[in-house]
């Protein structure tokens, strides 16, 4: 029994497209959870896809900006759209 199976559920991860943002995508793929890389550069957010997607799980992109409350709304929209809802947050965006 795998007690870290994470089959069938869906995570966002904020600040998911570099440092401990993307290590904690990559940890809960491996774990099998599809992964929503939610952060303001699509750049570094399409590499950081590609990345998860070698894991086997579906992955993508939303770009959001957590200091505004309607990007915020429209992330959440747009997880619920595309993968049927959402089970596991991480808060991980910072700003400085």
């Amino acid at each position: 029994m795998n007690n870290f199976d994470l089959s069938g559920r869906v995570a966002v991860v904020t600040g998911g497209n570099g440092g401990i943002g993307l290590a904690m995508a990559e940890g809960l793929a491996d774990a099998g959870a599809d992964i929503v890389v939610a952060a303001r550069n699509t750049e570094k957010g399409a590499t950081a896809v590609t990345k998860i997607q070698a894991s086997g799980v579906r992955s993508t992109f939303i770009q959001v900006d957590v200091r505004d409350p309607e990007s915020i709304s429209h992330l959440v929209e747009s997880v619920v759209e595309q993968f049927g809802g959402l089970d596991i947050l991480v808060n991980n965006a910072g700003t400085n």
